[in-house]
């Protein structure tokens, strides 16, 4: 009797054990995935580069685009840092007005963030070939649409009607 029971959780335990394991394994193999895809360029940036194989000439030319506005880019998400953590606080108290004050505070710098991108954006294009650029247009078409239809539904963009819908990293591209 003794004997089936100790049995019984030396059982238990090498298959919660196992579960916990692969548990774990799964998550891992989730974040690598995403980290390739996001270093491929298929996830960030609205996956614009989603569907398409680039030659490795074609890689070199978007790697330098990329360096090129990444300085810029980090430091208008720094600049803007302060009034994003000051916009989660107010949220996180219900104070909608300091939420609208905070974003109102980051208007200038969320345009030169745009403009950035958009810039970033046709320098892209100009990298890859013609059959590339076809495929790129219409995941930036796509990208566009998925933000109207956003926009449609009241959601605006990343931010709601009062700030941040709870997201984690807002301002972060």
């Amino acid at each position: 009797m003794r004997k089936s029971r100790v049995v019984g959780f030396a059982i238990a335990g090498i298959l919660a054990a196992g579960t916990i394991a692969q548990a774990q394994s799964t998550t891992t193999q989730r974040q690598q995935q995403r980290q390739t895809m996001r270093r491929d360029g298929k996830v960030g940036r609205g996956g614009l580069l989603r569907g398409i194989t680039l030659s490795d000439a074609e890689k070199t030319r978007v790697k330098a685009v990329r360096a090129k506005y990444e300085a810029e880019a980090r430091s208008l998400r720094e600049s803007m840092r302060p009034a994003l953590q000051e916009m989660q606080d107010a949220r996180q108290k219900h104070d909608s007005a300091a939420v609208k004050a905070a974003w109102q505070r980051t208007a200038s710098a969320r345009q030169n963030q745009q403009a950035l991108m958009q810039r970033e954006r046709d320098e892209i294009r100009t990298a890859l070939t013609a059959e590339n650029q076809k495929v790129f247009d219409a995941n930036v078409k796509a990208l566009e649409q998925r933000r109207a239809e956003r926009r449609k539904n009241g959601r605006g963009e990343r931010i709601g009607k009062a700030g941040a819908r709870g997201r984690r990293g807002v301002g972060q591209t």
